[in-house]
């Protein structure tokens, strides 16, 4: 499987700031990101895949306006969490394909 690498780790913010997250593939192009959400003792969430240059492509019931995708490159996305608040506070997982 594809090597991937998240930065920051871990982050904490002010409520109503911006959170930005990169995932970057470390061992080869990437054509297909995917951002996953886990909430405390409940199962991974899938919130939306995005493919390089294109705008990513929302699961269902993901606010598209405050988790902000960007897949600029073949080896680096982000996400960028807006106006974050306490309900937001998750673990923000990427994988690669």
């Amino acid at each position: 499987g594809a090597v991937v690498s998240q930065h920051p780790s871990r982050v904490i913010c002010k409520s109503g700031t911006s959170v930005k997250i990169e995932c970057r593939s470390l061992d080869f192009q990437a054509t297909t990101m995917f951002w996953y959400r886990q909430f405390p003792k409940q199962s991974l969430m899938l919130m939306a895949t995005s493919n390089e240059g294109s705008k990513a492509t929302y699961e269902q019931g993901v606010e598209k306006d405050k988790f902000l995708i960007n897949h600029a490159s073949l080896t680096l996305s982000t996400l960028t969490v807006t106006s974050a608040h306490p309900e937001d506070s998750s673990f923000y997982i990427c994988s690669a394909r």
